[in-house]
């Protein structure tokens, strides 16, 4: 199973080490930063795979992980819709609600808050 971070912040760095060290294959883990010198920190670290943006490439993966700041999360669900095929997706960001995750791809109402 592959598996795709968006963020790799502390939060996605801790969950990589831990699969790291359950022997979870360094090749099948990749992770979008858009910071370099966190993606220079994983890849010297972790010794996994980044990019700096979310592509097509970047979201090939069986699972994809949003381990984003809870204010980027409705931006990172919309640039990410496109890309979704049948990929399992999983938030860890605090305070965000499923129906909420769901809709934000389809609304283009920047107004809308995260209540």
């Amino acid at each position: 199973m592959k598996i795709t971070f968006i963020g790799g912040g502390n939060m996605a760095s801790a969950i990589i080490g831990g699969l790291v060290r359950k022997r979870w294959p360094r090749r099948a883990i990749q992770v979008v930063e858009v910071a370099a010198a966190a993606r220079e920190r994983l890849q010297r670290e972790l010794k996994v795979a980044t990019h700096a943006a979310l592509d097509a490439r970047a979201a090939k993966s069986d699972c994809i992980v949003l381990a984003i700041k809870p204010q980027q999360m409705r931006e990172a669900a919309r640039a990410l819709k496109p890309l979704l095929a049948s990929q399992l997706v999983i938030t860890i960001a605090a305070g965000i609600r499923v129906r909420d995750l769901s809709r934000w791809p389809a609304s283009q109402d920047s107004s809308q808050r995260v209540r």
